[in-house]
């Protein structure tokens, strides 16, 4: 195990949960001692480090985990929200905590839940939004060098798909209907990359900062993609995320491109 990761485990252990722990832990299947220390290790390590990016959340996160074979140590995961904000984890228990800690899909999933469900027409911001916000997590947490290389790299390998008329917005679409997942990951990632820019432009606080203040004033309340974007607007006391939806809806996705330099 790195040590990094193995000193941040230890000052986990130390200073203990919150009065109202982060999350509350629901094994599915079967696991030996040593396998749930494990995963609970994890969850732990990023469930804190997801927090101290976006939250704390105004809620209790519900994680249930599931085993599953596959060849990562997160084979599988997805969000719920019927009836409380859960976190569906299938996994591959051979994995030790230093792989699943390294892993990506934590910190994708605990961010879904800084959002409201947004509805199936609006999957391309709630996964832009997850998207993005995994690789800030993970770089404050030390476990990548920059988010904005990441991001870059991975947005650069798909940007072929948004060389066209339509907007960037109805393109996400489109690709999420043709299950091109990845392709409508990170064209929806670019609203929050070109947000976080106009923020700084404009002398405001950087996105995630944003975000935490949107959970203790709006994320109970919300129930829509325009009430959340109004909530942001207010909350950093600007107009850029109206504003920015209405070019990521309207502008053909090449001149948005263009317009932004991505």
């Amino acid at each position: 195990m790195p040590k990094f990761i193995a000193g941040l485990l230890v000052l986990l252990s130390g200073t203990g949960m919150a009065a109202t722990p982060a999350y509350q832990l629901h094994w599915q299947h079967k696991f030996s001692a040593v396998e749930q220390e494990k995963l609970g290790q994890w969850l732990t390590f990023s469930s804190q480090a997801t927090l101290a990016v976006l939250g704390p959340y105004p809620f209790q996160m519900q994680l249930y985990v599931y085993q599953r074979r596959g060849n990562e140590p997160v084979p599988w995961a997805n969000t719920w929200r019927q009836h409380s904000q859960q976190v569906h984890f299938y996994v591959a228990p051979q994995f030790n905590t230093a792989q699943f800690i390294a892993d990506w899909t934590a910190y994708h999933e605990m961010a879904h839940l800084a959002l409201p469900f947004l509805g199936k027409n609006n999957a391309w911001f709630a996964e832009g939004f997850a998207s993005y916000m995994q690789y800030q997590i993970m770089q404050q947490a030390g476990l990548i060098g920059s988010a904005t290389d990441a991001i870059s790299a991975k947005f650069g390998r798909q940007r072929q798909h948004y060389l066209k008329q339509h907007s960037m917005a109805d393109t996400a679409v489109q690709l999420l209907n043709q299950r091109r997942f990845a392709a409508a990951y990170w064209g929806g990632a670019q609203f929050f990359v070109v947000a976080e820019r106009l923020l700084r432009q404009q002398g405001k606080a950087q996105l995630n900062q944003q975000i935490q203040r949107y959970q203790q004033c709006c994320r109970l309340q919300d129930t829509n993609l325009q009430q959340v974007i109004q909530s942001l607007d207010d909350v950093s006391d600007s107009s850029v995320f109206s504003q920015l939806l209405q070019q990521f809806n309207q502008l053909p996705a090449a001149q948005f491109l263009q317009l932004y330099q991505l």
